[in-house]
């Protein structure tokens, strides 16, 4: 099978069926496909042409969170119908762009940004003028808002997130 030059992902299966979907030719004239889950946006930054649509398949909003600054990226929910992919891609179908399921507050935000700077517990308490218990209470919200499921798993994905903005900088 013909495979596009132009998707980046560790997983196989997911260049067979983005190349099956759009053909290769479609894909390498047109588009950068990123699966942000398995590929690192450092190795696929070098990749990226002017005049391509740069399309990020992504699956939770944490990493939307850390990649929305970016205009030029569309953001396509990996979870969603081929269908879906298609009207998203082809019409341009801003209907079928990656949606957050749960707004942050504004406060949330805050605490989300400290602890991606890697500020411990105390020092997010003390730049925000909160308590650590309140801290604490913004950081459960958070686990279930991102959907992270543990405080481990939020930490991870905020330190993997992070390697992605810094790829995203060296980018832009």
């Amino acid at each position: 099978m013909n495979l596009s030059d132009s998707v980046f992902s560790d997983d196989y299966f997911f260049i067979v069926g983005i190349s099956a979907l759009l053909t290769p030719g479609l894909i390498d004239e047109n588009y950068s496909i990123i699966d942000i889950e398995t590929t690192s946006l450092s190795e696929v930054r070098k990749h990226i042409f002017p005049g391509r649509k740069v399309i990020v398949f992504i699956t939770n909003d944490l990493d939307y969170y850390a990649l929305k600054h970016m205009a030029d990226f569309v953001f396509i929910d990996k979870k969603c119908r081929l269908n879906e992919i298609l009207s998203g891609l082809l019409v341009k179908n801003s209907q079928y762009n990656y949606r957050v399921k749960y707004s942050l507050s504004r406060r949330e935000k805050e605490v989300l940004s400290c602890m991606q700077k890697g500020l411990d517990v105390k020092e997010i308490s003390r730049q925000l003028g909160m308590t650590m218990k309140t801290f604490y209470i913004h950081r459960r919200s958070l686990i279930f808002k991102l959907q992270q499921g543990n405080r481990i798993s939020l930490y991870q994905n905020i330190v993997r997130s992070e390697l992605y903005k810094q790829s995203v900088y060296e980018y832009g």
